[in-house]
């Protein structure tokens, strides 16, 4: 037996391997392929590093250019919430609360609605495209000691259905009767979600149109919970969405908690952040256009 583990260790299927690692090693620092149908560009011969076909010194120049100006940080964002003007006074007066205490959001996307089709009803199916649907987006608010973000979001949503039982089962509450929708253009308002770059020179903003807050999450409340703060999740449903790439100046903490505060008799579509060089585009869904 021990003849036997001999013989296989040292066969020659094994040798070759390691004869061919060892060759490996020996030609690495030189730059070439000991195997001739490997040696092809950049095996053979010493390495020239501008003409390699993946060099980190192009990678980190490319990322850096200015087509791309870097990579983006998902940390550098700021969510600007503008009800309208048919919502109530408070919402509308703690629009500010709202943008500096929202921690995180999810950029929007779309999904394209596709039915089944074969030809001559025969084949493969192939898929014909007939709509499209946005994805709803999670928002989520740090709490504050004064019960802001919770008794804003429940007079929101009770516009959208009274679920108040404040006034029992047949009065009404706020001019609506229990479990009774509202009107659309008492809760509907505009998401503008925007993205910076590390010099807050430039500006990726997502426009959301007639969004509000579909879901309301609970808030987790433990006593071990001493290190932290709690949050409220809030989904948001919205029809469509445009993107708007802008180039603007410096944006300070000073201009953003300036333009934060929005007046609700105010075009909604005039709410822009900072400075921005102005150039009509049409971008997103619907086709429409917007400024750059």
């Amino acid at each position: 037996m021990a003849i036997n583990a001999l013989r296989n260790i040292f066969s020659p299927r094994n040798l070759g391997t390691a004869v061919g690692i060892l060759d490996l090693l020996r030609n690495r620092n030189k730059g070439r392929h000991p195997e001739p149908e490997f040696a092809g560009e950049g095996f053979q011969g010493n390495r020239d590093g501008a003409k390699e076909r993946f060099s980190l010194n192009k990678f980190i120049a490319k990322i850096n250019d200015t087509s791309i100006s870097g990579l983006w940080q998902p940390s550098r964002f700021v969510v600007k919430i503008i009800p309208g003007g048919n919502t109530s006074k408070f919402i509308r007066d703690n629009v500010e609360n709202m943008t500096f205490l929202c921690n995180s959001a999810a950029l929007p996307g779309i999904q394209i609605i596709t039915s089944d089709h074969r030809r001559q009803n025969m084949g493969t199916f192939d898929r014909r495209p007939f709509g499209v649907q946005v994805t709803d987006i999670p928002l989520t608010f740090m709490l504050d000691s004064r019960g802001t973000i919770q008794t804003l979001f429940r007079n929101w949503t009770n516009q959208i259905v009274n679920y108040s039982f404040k006034n029992g089962e047949h009065k009404p509450t706020n001019g609506k009767h229990l479990f009774e929708v509202g009107y659309r253009d008492e809760y509907l308002c505009e998401v503008l979600i925007h993205c910076l770059d590390q010099k807050q020179e430039n500006i990726i903003t997502y426009h959301l149109y007639e969004a509000f807050p579909m879901q309301v999450g609970d808030v987790t409340a433990a006593w071990a919970e001493t290190d932290s703060f709690g949050v409220l999740p809030v989904q948001f449903t919205f029809r469509t969405f445009d993107i708007n790439v802008e180039e603007v100046g410096s944006i300070d903490k000073a201009s953003v908690a300036k333009n934060a505060t929005v007046d609700p008799t105010r075009d909604s579509s005039a709410a822009t952040l900072g400075t921005a060089k102005q150039e009509t585009i049409q971008v997103g869904l619907s086709g429409r256009k917007a400024t750059r």
